[in-house]
């Protein structure tokens, strides 16, 4: 399946909320509307960040025959379990007073159709047919019932309003689409070359991949598995810092890509796998920018990752004073862990 085939039936078991009962549960697409089919779990940070943003897009778009369906492939228990939590924050809901917010996941998700199909004939039908492999997933289906879209929830805004305003250029979008496919491809080739320890000729393969590729996300991609060959080469140390800022750099925008890669020094770093004071400067650098533009549900975890290259650092009065902050705006799931490091770097801080 790919874009313009035509958009498998929905075979989905739970129909778990439903837009306050404006939404009813969908089979076959009506000509005429628009639906986005979303992937999502509850084990999956990035699907619970971009809650809000769905629940924004659904409301925004409901009186223009767009229905906005998500569906995991958990069982009922499992989902029902998860939209009882509250929420990180009071005000998570985008666009929403204070007074007016959302309390719990379910508050949060009641403007759409949030659902389960733990059989998992949906992911089936969805995600293996068109070849993904990560989630959060949306794909965009037109009023012509076929697919137009396919990729991350946060970034559907633009192809969505062209699609509801007959302005989809579906022809370009397809040449895109393809060249991220190619780059996943490509992707495969070289982990087998790293999992096989042919490292030369994965750098080799690397440096011809970040050259050629057009699609942004993808070279982002290859820039960060570069970057992670070279803190393996100790003669490449003075190069890494200068490197780290050009792929921290392209990823600016996407605080999670940002939070995932500096953490991942920060691992390395306190597992005594690298050694670099101008690497951990840089990762501070844009850590820091990242939280100021993170969503609600992200910000604990940037602000510990933040608070971790503070210490790191040395400067231990901003790594108390910045996981303060990641406590307060953590969920449930995560407070317990982040204020044991809170604790950790008060004891580090009195001497103890």
């Amino acid at each position: 399946m790919t874009i313009g085939s035509k958009a498998p039936a929905l075979d989905v078991e739970h129909w778990v909320q439903n837009g306050n009962g404006k939404f009813k549960p969908v089979t076959k697409f009506e000509n005429g509307k628009v639906y986005v089919v979303e992937f999502w779990a509850t084990w999956c940070g990035p699907c619970i960040a971009s809650m809000p943003h769905l629940a924004e897009t659904q409301k925004q778009y409901a009186e223009k025959g767009v229905q906005l369906v998500s569906i995991s492939d958990e069982d009922l228990e499992t989902v029902e379990g998860f939209l009882k939590r509250e929420l990180a924050e009071a005000g998570e809901g985008e666009g929403e007073k204070k007074e007016d917010a959302p309390k719990t996941y379910r508050d949060l998700t009641s403007a759409y159709c949030l659902t389960t199909d733990p059989d998992g004939s949906s992911q089936k039908d969805y995600m293996e047919a068109a070849k993904q492999n990560g989630i959060p997933t949306a794909f965009i289906v037109g009023k012509s019932g076929e697919i137009e879209w396919i990729g991350h929830p946060m970034e559907m805004d633009e192809p969505l309003k062209s699609v509801v305003e007959d302005k989809w250029d579906r022809a370009a979008y397809i040449a895109d689409f393809k060249a991220k496919q190619e780059a996943q491809a490509q992707m495969q080739k070289l982990f087998a070359l790293l999992n096989r320890g042919k490292m030369d000729e994965a750098t080799k393969m690397l440096d011809e991949l970040i050259e050629k590729t057009k699609d942004a996300q993808s070279k982002t991609q290859f820039q960060m598995i570069k970057l992670q060959v070279m803190l393996q080469d100790e003669s490449k140390k003075e190069e890494v810092a200068a490197f780290a800022k050009t792929v921290l750099d392209s990823a600016a925008e996407d605080p999670m890509m940002i939070n995932q890669l500096c953490w991942a020094f920060v691992q390395m770093t306190e597992q005594g796998q690298i050694d670099n004071p101008e690497l951990l400067k840089t990762a501070l650098t844009a850590t820091a920018a990242a939280s100021e533009k993170a969503e609600a549900e992200s910000k604990g975890a940037i602000l510990d990752t933040l608070a971790h290259l503070y210490q790191l650092t040395g400067d231990l009065d901003k790594a108390i004073e910045t996981q303060k902050k990641a406590v307060a705006s953590a969920g449930e799931e995560m407070k317990a862990e982040l204020e044991e490091f809170l604790k950790k770097l008060e004891e580090e801080k009195a001497g103890k």
